[in-house]
């Protein structure tokens, strides 16, 4: 069945290298007993380790039922051990974790044979070795007789032709060194059994071969009278015998392209291997509550300063850019009401609702030798600041001045300020609307504020007045003489409309050009059509040519000195420049409670029949790119580093069962089926900590666990970063298991356990 010729072993330690056994000879084969004796270091137990395929071979060639080995690879070694070798070691190398029915059952498992017939396979040896009725029974509570037994029962389980036993008895008292002894020479009979002893004279009796080393050579090699009589007992049966061989060749053969570790099977150790040892579990447990934590605290900070950087933002048409605010118009295109007020008022999360929200944006300059304040428009009934002095305004053109707590006037200069008149800007043109300060305020900050800028609260009239100018600067103005239309886009001079007191409603001032589009060249008394149209609304009036104005009767017909800023514009009276641009109120803002939950928000709003701009939504981050540049490689730098510590932690507890995993390669498992068992117990263990993990965020974020700490940690987390966070924890997980297979696997399974030894 074997056969070496000129094997040699070397170690190499450190530089050093050591011969092991050199240049051995030797043929073994089916019944033998084989007894392998010699002094300590003389290579007896590296010999053994060689025939069974868990340590490699430098020089020389092995042949295996006549095949060679040397090229074997590592997972040729492990076919050979799965479906040629049984073990029985000095140490046993038994689960202790596992029962006795566990340990028996393992070496099916990785040997493929299918579940239902596992239970009775596992009955039968064990019954066969004497140890049925401790099936049930860790194996840690057995006697070293009962563990020696439960090893020759693993070894037999897995019916290879091969025996190998190194020192069986030589932890063993004489009484259950006998019955091993006796147990081996009765498997010898169709096997081939290789022990290995220091204590030749326990074996001599049932031996039929004794090979003795000395300084990793065969120094003699004895054939014992015994062989005779198991000869003569095997002729009695050599038919029977050679049938029998003949299947178990043919089920090898089998085996050995399909005895695979399935993968339900894999599940089950993996599970096994979890919880079987308590404390190896529960310090994987904090390891990995650990790891998330820590992960999950870079993730959030990662996600707090992307999600403060983009606050910090501008946009180049809204001036309000609080987070707060959403800005809604009605897809019917129609102008709000006070039904829509009362529906908006009553959607979840609605704090407020601001009306002439295009007024928002818009910023107002008061000016003059003490005082400068830019201040944006807002309706008296908005006002939330506190009211230090004065009163609410309550007739057109008076106003309440809310300003910041550090600038709002005091004393002497708070009397100065109040009831002052500002004029303030309006449009392009200069047109100056008169604002009387009635009150004075400090502004509440926060929900709606614009921190750089003061607030000017008025009455509706007022308002009106401001909204009317914001459309017109929106607007584009189409003007038709005598059938001819010329147009006049925001910021036209020629042809814009402008309101002037002396000028009597339905009248109109011209420029001369007028004239021109009539055949007799006389545009005064005639009629022109004016058309107003924006984003929101079209207007039009007819109205007449009360005359024609030019630089001479500039001043007489308008009031004004600025003919040449004004050139080509058509003057009308007050009441039909707001008949144009209308104050309806066709867009409006709303500030909601929770900014977390705008999102809900805007889909009951579009739902009301609303279309929806969330001002987050359209805020140009300064920030967020440099940050992002910044602040992902130190996350990937950090969660790396958390990566190899918890790597070193993780292998510093595994290495407890590194033992296990020795004996799982001895047993004929290969690389990837550990790994895939290394994989299950790592990924189950992660497991159990993230839904931990997640079960204690969930309930502190509800309030539920009233652990702050906790609730801070995942702010920032919704359902897809938990996913993200399990994905990453997935991933370290199979990357940590990865490296330990590896290590697992540096070198012959010998040679690891022999490092863990």
């Amino acid at each position: 069945m074997i056969e070496l010729k000129n094997v040699s072993k070397f170690y190499y330690n450190k530089g050093i290298i050591a011969s092991g056994i050199s240049r051995v000879n030797l043929k073994l084969d089916r019944g033998e007993f084989v007894v392998i004796t010699g002094e300590s270091g003389s290579g007896k137990s590296t010999l053994l380790n060689v025939i069974s395929g868990m340590d490699s071979y430098e020089e020389g060639e092995m042949f295996i039922e006549g095949r060679p080995t040397s090229h074997f690879m590592e997972k040729d070694f492990a076919e050979y051990r799965k479906h040629y070798i049984g073990n029985v070691f000095q140490e046993f190398n038994l689960i202790n974790s596992y029962t006795v029915y566990q340990n028996v059952e393992l070496v099916l498992l990785i040997n493929g044979v299918r579940r239902q017939f596992v239970r009775q396979k596992v009955r039968d040896i064990l019954e066969k070795v004497g140890m049925s009725a401790h099936a049930g029974t860790k194996v840690s509570k057995l006697s070293g007789g009962q563990m020696q037994r439960v090893a020759i029962a693993r070894a037999l389980a897995k019916e290879t032709d091969i025996i190998v036993a190194d020192e069986p008895t030589g932890n063993l008292d004489s009484s259950s060194a006998e019955e091993i002894v006796e147990l081996l020479s009765e498997i010898s009979k169709d096997k081939l059994v290789i022990v290995v002893t220091h204590d030749f004279e326990q074996f001599r009796a049932r031996a039929t071969r004794m090979i003795r080393m000395h300084d990793g050579r065969i120094a003699e090699d004895l054939r014992l009278a015994r062989r005779r009589e198991i000869k003569r007992e095997m002729a009695q049966e050599q038919e029977p015998a050679e049938k029998t061989r003949s299947r178990k060749k043919e089920k090898r053969g089998r085996q050995l392209q399909t005895g695979r570790l399935s993968g339900t099977s894999k599940v089950r150790l993996g599970v096994r291997n979890t919880f079987n040892v308590v404390p190896k579990f529960l310090l994987l447990l904090i390891v990995f509550a650990f790891l998330l934590t820590a992960v999950t605290s870079q993730y959030t900070s990662y996600l707090s300063q992307k999600d403060e950087s983009s606050k910090v933002g501008y946009n180049n048409y809204f001036t309000n850019l609080t987070l707060d605010r959403i800005v809604i118009k009605k897809n019917d295109g129609s102008p709000f009401d006070a039904a829509d007020e009362d529906a908006i008022s009553s959607i979840s999360n609605v704090k407020s609702i601001a009306e002439a929200d295009i007024l928002r944006d818009s910023v107002l300059y008061l000016e003059d030798e003490d005082f400068s304040y830019q201040a944006v428009p807002r309706a008296d009934k908005e006002m939330t600041g506190t009211l230090l002095t004065g009163r609410m305004p309550q007739a057109k053109g008076e106003v309440v001045l809310a300003v910041s707590k550090g600038e709002t006037p005091k004393g002497e200069a708070a009397e100065k300020n109040l009831d002052k008149t500002y004029l303030v800007d309006t449009d392009q043109y200069e047109t100056k609307e008169a604002l009387k300060v009635v009150g004075l305020a400090q502004k509440e900050e926060g929900v709606g504020a614009i921190s750089d800028y003061a607030e000017v609260y008025m009455t509706p009239e007022t308002l009106d007045l401001f909204l009317a100018n914001m459309y017109h600067e929106h607007s584009s103005i189409d003007v038709t003489l005598n059938g001819k239309k010329q147009t006049a886009e925001p910021g036209d001079t020629a042809y814009d409309i402008m309101k002037c007191d002396k000028v009597k409603k339905g009248d109109v001032l011209a420029p001369p050009e007028a004239n021109s589009y009539f055949d007799d060249n006389v545009s005064k008394g005639k009629s022109l059509k004016a058309g107003v149209s924006n984003a929101y609304y079209a207007a039009t009036k007819t109205l007449k040519i009360k005359d024609i104005y030019t630089e001479k009767n500039y001043e007489k017909l308008t009031g004004r000195k600025d003919f040449e800023m004004t050139a080509g514009v058509l003057f009308v009276s007050p009441e039909d420049y707001y008949d144009l641009f209308t104050p309806d109120n066709y867009q409006a803002t709303i500030y909601v409670e929770d900014v977390e939950s705008i999102d809900d928000t805007k889909r009951a709003l579009e739902e009301a029949g609303y279309s929806v701009l969330p001002l987050k939504d359209v805020l140009v981050p300064l920030l967020s790119d440099m940050m992002q540049m910044i602040q992902l490689p130190i996350t990937i730098v950090v969660i790396l580093a958390l990566f190899f510590i918890t790597y070193f932690v993780i292998r510093l507890i595994m290495r407890s069962r590194t033992g296990y995993y020795s004996i799982l390669r001895m047993l004929g498992m290969d690389r990837k089926a550990v790994r895939r068992i290394i994989d299950i117990e790592l990924v189950t263990v992660m497991t159990i900590a993230f839904m931990i993990f997640a079960a204690a965020a969930l309930l502190a974020t509800f309030g539920y666990l009233p652990v702050e700490q906790i609730r801070e940690l995942v702010r920032h987390m919704q359902l897809e970063g938990y996913v993200i966070l399990y994905v990453i924890m997935l991933i370290m997980s199979l990357m940590i298991s990865g490296k330990f297979s590896r290590h697992l696997f540096k070198d012959s399974a010998m040679s690891v356990y022999r490092e863990e030894v």
